[in-house]
């Protein structure tokens, strides 16, 4: 059985007498786009469409008023706002099998997690590095993003660990926090319905005419 094992391969070429960088391994696609998006591999840049592959360690980003969703091969949905970037740091996965590792970096710009087989039966195999910390996740659907003053963590589904320098903070299905510049993330709650709404707007396609 092929292993998917994505990874430095740096040890590996070390010693060779002629070293030759292999090219990036794909891991997914894209399945939608609004407006502009791309994709960076070094100093190569490649405008994004449905279809379009997209590799490891590919820099994701949207321009205004755009938004990208693109489907991993183990089925993790990744969906990034307007003027995002994203980065698939991590991605272990072993085709027709749950578990593996994942590490998604969101530098900027609001997204939705919808985890995939790499989750696995028990969950915890998934880190999402954001600004203001990192969200451990498990069986889970959740959205982060900048809103009402702060960066907000919302769970749609399963369970999330919010953990920042200042404190930590479980969130289960419907619940989510607020973290502000400083401070610990908020209590663990039900956020007002037209902030759920709001978050939502920011990862929704705009509807076909």
């Amino acid at each position: 059985m092929k292993y998917c094992v994505l990874a430095c391969t740096a040890a590996a070429l070390a010693g060779a007498a002629s070293p030759v960088l292999a090219a990036p391994n794909t891991i997914g696609a894209v399945e939608k786009v609004q407006a502009e998006a791309s994709a960076t591999q070094n100093t190569t840049t490649r405008p994004l469409a449905a279809t379009a592959p997209v590799l490891f360690k590919d820099k994701l980003r949207t321009g205004p008023g755009a938004r990208l969703e693109a489907k991993l091969d183990d089925g993790t949905v990744l969906t990034l706002g307007e003027k995002g970037r994203m980065t698939v740091d991590e991605f272990v996965y072993k085709p027709g099998y749950l578990g593996g590792a994942m590490s998604v970096k969101v530098a900027q710009g609001a997204f939705l997690f919808v985890g995939g087989k790499i989750e696995g039966p028990t969950g915890g195999n998934v880190v999402i590095e954001t600004p203001v910390g990192t969200l451990g996740v498990r069986g889970t659907t959740v959205w982060g993003g900048r809103i009402d003053g702060g960066y907000g963590v919302l769970v749609l589904d399963g369970e999330v660990e919010v953990r920042t320098k200042r404190g930590a903070v479980l969130l289960k299905k419907g619940q989510g926090t607020m973290v502000y510049d400083g401070k610990a993330p908020a209590q663990a709650g039900a956020w007002p319905e037209d902030r759920t709404n709001r978050a939502v707007q920011t990862i929704s396609f705009a509807k076909a005419q």
